[in-house]
């Protein structure tokens, strides 16, 4: 399963209401179960994120590899690709930070 940071703000969502209906209405099995799917949901955000920085962090150093070569072969194009790809992966990480 691939980890969606939508679904896992989906299910904190759903599993809070569950959880706050089931207390309110006395249903301990709602309010459980309302407890496990928010914290599932935690589970997949947090998995979601981790993913996510990982692949900036692929990004960041692909581009930094790229600008590199491409600087020291005198390539000023590929140069400025590398460094667009770094930092994209720097914006990407931060996101998922």
């Amino acid at each position: 399963m691939n980890p969606s940071r939508t679904e896992g703000k989906k299910d904190q969502m759903t599993g809070n209401i569950k959880e706050t209906m089931g207390g309110m209405m006395g249903n301990k099995s709602m309010e459980s179960e309302g407890q496990t799917q928010r914290g599932e949901g935690n589970v997949q955000e947090k998995a979601a994120n981790v993913t996510g920085y990982m692949q900036g962090l692929g990004k960041q150093v692909s581009g930094t590899m790229k600008d590199t070569y491409n600087s020291l072969t005198g390539n000023t194009s590929g140069e400025a690709g590398g460094k667009a790809e770094q930092k994209t992966g720097e914006a990407q990480k931060k996101w998922n930070a």
